[in-house]
């Protein structure tokens, strides 16, 4: 893939996908209608996920959108100022890390349908749960990349 050469491909990729994320969970976070599917904490003996539904209907997902947009702006911003193109090395390790992201969310969809189906009452704090985990190891990653390789 010829046009993974250029930083600013890369760029542009991660900020819209992050752009999209942040905006739904800015645009959820406090709303009636996600709140009234989320389930109050303290109803599980489970303190981790009573802990997380506590975090979601307090509205404070949309602190993990405002963060997720930093961290694009700064993938953004080393990207843009790299001098050069990635050579044909490091665009190998940035396609492997798209195609291992690819197939870590494709493998995301039976684990959801998993957590659905053994205990509905917790799908949407567990699939958002599983959303966020996934694009922010997937960012950090790729700050990660753009740091290294951003010398050029």
């Amino acid at each position: 893939m010829k046009f993974m050469r250029n930083p600013k491909v890369n760029a542009a990729i991660v900020f819209l996908i992050t752009a999209f994320y942040a905006l739904v969970f800015i645009l959820t976070s406090g709303h009636m209608e996600f709140e009234r599917m989320l389930h109050h904490a303290d109803t599980l003996n489970l303190a981790f996920w009573n802990a997380w539904s506590a975090f979601l209907t307090q509205g404070s997902l949309k602190y993990i959108g405002y963060a997720y947009l930093v961290l694009a702006a700064v993938i953004v911003i080393l990207s843009l100022i790299r001098k050069q193109n990635y050579d044909e090395y490091q665009v190998g390790i940035l396609e492997k890390g798209f195609l291992v992201s690819g197939i870590v969310m494709v493998c995301l969809f039976p684990a959801a349908l998993l957590l659905v189906f053994s205990d509905a009452n917790y799908a949407v704090e567990a699939l958002t749960l599983l959303v966020v985990l996934h694009w922010s190891a997937v960012l950090i990653a790729d700050l990660a990349y753009v740091i290294k390789w951003g010398k050029g």
